[in-house]
């Protein structure tokens, strides 16, 4: 009986031992969250419908500054068809140059705009892409039909005769009958049945006065159209500019599309 009654203090005392050590240990683990840590799967926080592709993400590392001129130049993207993007400044004091831009598409590539010509057929060499208050700047995938960039006017029209001009720039001024004055009635009503920056042929020619002819052939082409309206308010039609191949640079479907000054500095962006 006494053997009994010592075996379980002995047991009493070590179960009171064990609860002052081990607790403490318990009491540890418990407050460590070990037994309440769980991995909850991680979502995206990219803006639903449009895609991004961050490996490829290769952006100046001032991108996120803007240019002085983000406030007075804004982009648009047309991506059917060929493809275009087109570039408009805002009504301000001023002129903005384009010339050493950058359109960066996240998808695809990049391309530097270049210089063009203000005046083509007339100023012969090329220039820096300057757009006023409410111009635009469209800029194409392909080839130039003038081989450079160029500023569209009232008069280009007469140079579809020579180039394969887009339609949709083939602009003519028209030949006002005051012009016409010192000419016969027959020669008159000629030139101002003309259609759109044609010359009348010879055979229409030869039935006319050498008055009439010299006239047409000194008035009706592009030149002269361009020496009697370059003054106009309304002559110039905005920049073409072309990537110089057929190579889209950036994707129709989803793409993400800076525009950079010169310095590299953000001016516009637009994402689909």
């Amino acid at each position: 009986m006494r053997f009994r009654f010592i075996l379980v203090f002995i047991l009493l005392i070590l179960v009171i031992i064990g609860i002052f050590v081990g607790l403490p240990y318990l009491l540890g683990i418990v407050n460590s969250n070990q037994f309440f840590k769980f991995s909850f799967p991680q979502h995206s926080t990219s803006t639903p419908g449009y895609f991004y592709n961050n490996q490829s993400s290769n952006y100046p590392s001032n991108y996120s500054q803007q240019s002085p001129s983000a406030p007075g130049v804004s982009m648009n993207v047309y991506r059917y068809g060929k493809g275009q993007i087109s570039l408009k400044a805002s009504f301000g004091d001023g002129l903005v140059n384009i010339t050493g831009w950058k359109i960066k598409s996240l998808q695809k590539g990049e391309m530097i705009i270049g210089k063009g010509y203000a005046l083509p057929q007339v100023d012969s060499s090329v220039s820096d892409i300057l757009l006023g208050g409410g111009e635009s700047a469209d800029v194409f995938i392909g080839s130039s039909p003038l081989a450079s960039n160029f500023k569209v006017n009232n008069c280009f029209g007469w140079l579809g005769n020579v180039y394969s001009i887009d339609y949709s720039i083939n602009y003519c001024s028209r030949i006002e009958l005051e012009d016409l004055s010192d000419l016969g009635s027959a020669c008159q009503d000629l030139i101002l049945k003309t259609y759109s920056c044609r010359t009348p042929s010879d055979d229409i020619l030869n039935q006319q006065s050498g008055k009439c002819r010299q006239w047409v052939e000194q008035n009706m082409n592009y030149n002269s159209c361009v020496l009697k309206h370059r003054s106009d308010s309304n002559f110039y039609k905005g920049w073409r500019i072309y990537t110089g191949n057929n190579n889209l640079f950036f994707d129709s479907l989803h793409d993400h599309i800076e525009l950079y000054d010169q310095t590299g500095l953000l001016v516009d962006s637009y994402e689909y």
